[in-house]
């Protein structure tokens, strides 16, 4: 272990909007002129704006105001941001060297002491000390421009987990749930809630300077007013575009551009719940509900085949050559059948399973982060289980709040995600999920999914495993356990992020972790 006694991450800094874009390419000859404005439409308003997870500006709609030490690439990899490199010292501690020449949007110098209390103090003052376990004596500043970060736990993969937006440094004394003050490409303008958030360029950026003079991002929760918004011209570019919507725009003319898969459809059961919530303690019962569904028709017709068939619930690439160990569950009716007879739920009078004079009633809670981005996948999945007399109650959930209030609750047997891939640690969902030792999840997910100290045992070594090749294959065995052996969670498809553009926005680069946008580059062409 001798090589990692001192380990030096020293990467080169990599154009930040790397290519990975499905979308048209823009024309050499159409560069921007005059005021550059854009305005954009994204989902529902989410941030928080008060106590130690107040969020405005940075997630889950990041405006580019706040920066993180490392970034995000958009093939998953780890590169430099506010810190240049960075370095593993044995035990425990990471060695942050920090970029010279940045400011605040305040004036206030970037050093190692605003990243101390901008960053990990607070941090650590989130509940477990947040997904890099943050404690109050974590930190200690070497000099101007570096410093020390010792978790409270054994950690790995803090280079892996600071590119969260969560994780995003801000200025000391600033306000994140009223007023962001960041090092970044735009600053903060206006914030009216439910509304639209403001941001203007920020004529000292440390990095390019950006192409756009301001940027409104206005919230639209339901996806038809986002739609018809970008149709009659009232925004420029939309997102996320559900894939019915995808083929009435293209005829419009407007561009689609399609990230890679760094999200995904999965529905989790419920195996520790109470009375009326307990038929998915049944092993057999959650094996042929991944067996009911036909994941090929769902991917080529509800989804219109922007997604794949993928059973994983991390991007495939996040786990290279140990993506097979993964293999989900075949489409098989006669399968299903025959482990609910098995499980001793006989075939009803109306054609609903029954055992002991109950019904076999499931209720799917649909809301993460959003109902709507979820239509009309829950009448199909209503559908599918029904060939097989499952009744299937839909309860929607307008935002991630309501929905999660819910896990609190334990009022749900299935709950219907589509969450995403949002640093470059491939343990990142597996561990904020469904570990027993995990943290930084917003709702209590361990009390109704938690496969166990098995599962546990295989997923925990991750966090503090140096060989990033061994880390794969440990994520891939536990997502084995909790995915093929437990059914705790029944993966339905791997899903692209979908942006919708006016044909005269350039220079954009749709991002698998639509968290990690960047929009420096951005302009409108014969503006």
């Amino acid at each position: 272990m001798k090589r990692f006694r001192r380990l030096t991450l020293v990467l080169a800094l990599a154009l930040l909007a790397t290519a990975c874009s499905r979308g048209a390419k823009s024309p050499s000859n159409a560069g921007p002129s005059g005021r550059q404005e854009l305005t954009v439409g994204f989902t529902e308003d989410q941030y928080v704006l008060e106590g130690p997870r107040a969020s405005l500006g940075a997630y889950p709609l990041n405006t580019n105001v706040l920066e993180t030490l490392t970034y995000l690439s958009p093939t998953f990899e780890v590169q430099p941001m506010l810190a240049e490199r960075w370095e593993f010292h044995t035990p425990n501690t990471w060695r942050f060297f920090l970029r010279r020449g940045v400011k605040f949007h305040d004036g206030q110098a970037f050093n190692a002491q605003a990243v101390k209390v901008g960053l990990f103090d607070r941090v650590a003052n989130q509940p477990g000390g947040g997904t890099i376990k943050a404690g109050p004596t974590s930190t200690v500043v070497v000099d101007d421009y570096t410093i020390d970060f010792t978790p409270t736990a054994a950690n790995l993969r803090v280079p892996e987990q600071i590119v969260h937006p969560n994780n995003a440094v801000i200025a000391p004394g600033s306000d994140l749930g009223k007023k962001p003050v960041g090092t970044g490409p735009f600053r903060f303008v206006e914030y009216l809630p439910k509304e639209r958030i403001v941001v203007e360029r920020n004529p000292d950026y440390w990095g390019p300077k950006p192409k756009l003079d301001r940027i409104s991002f206005r919230f639209y929760p339901d996806s038809n007013a986002r739609r018809l918004a970008l149709e009659s011209g009232d925004i420029d570019v939309a997102y996320q575009i559900l894939p019915p919507d995808v083929g009435g725009l293209k005829a419009k003319g407007f561009t689609i551009a399609t990230s890679t898969v760094g999200a995904y459809e999965a529905m989790y059961a419920n195996i520790h719940g109470g009375p009326p919530h307990d038929i998915l303690s049944d092993l057999k019962v959650r094996q042929a509900i991944a067996h009911a569904i036909d994941r090929r028709k769902l991917v080529s017709g509800v989804l219109n085949g922007l997604a794949t068939t993928d059973q994983t619930f991390v991007p495939p690439s996040s786990l290279g050559s140990y993506a097979s160990t993964v293999q989900g569950f075949a489409y098989d009716l006669s399968k299903a059948n025959s482990l609910l007879d098995e499980a001793g739920w006989k075939p009803g009078p109306s054609g609903i399973r029954e055992k002991n004079g109950r019904s076999l009633k499931l209720q799917l809670i649909s809301g993460f982060p959003a109902a709507e981005i979820h239509r009309p996948i829950p009448t199909f999945l209503q559908s599918e289980l029904k060939a097989v007399g499952i009744q299937l109650d839909i309860v929607e959930r307008p935002d991630t709040a309501s929905y999660q209030a819910l896990i609190d609750s334990g009022d749900g047997d299935l709950y219907l995600e589509n969450g995403n891939q949002n640093d470059a640690n491939p343990a990142f969902l597996p561990i904020l999920l469904f570990y027993a030792g995990g943290s930084g999840a917003s709702a209590t997910y361990q009390k109704l999914f938690a496969p166990g100290p098995a599962f546990d045992q295989t997923i925990g070594p991750a966090l503090n495993e140096p060989d990033a090749d061994k880390v794969r294959k440990i994520v891939a065995d536990a997502m084995h356990e909790i995915v093929d052996q437990d059914a705790v969670v029944i993966p339905l498809a791997g899903i692209y992020r979908i942006y919708g553009l006016n044909k005269k926005v350039r220079g954009f680069t749709p991002h698998p972790s639509f968290l990690n946008v960047r929009w420096p580059e951005v302009y409108v062409a014969g503006s």
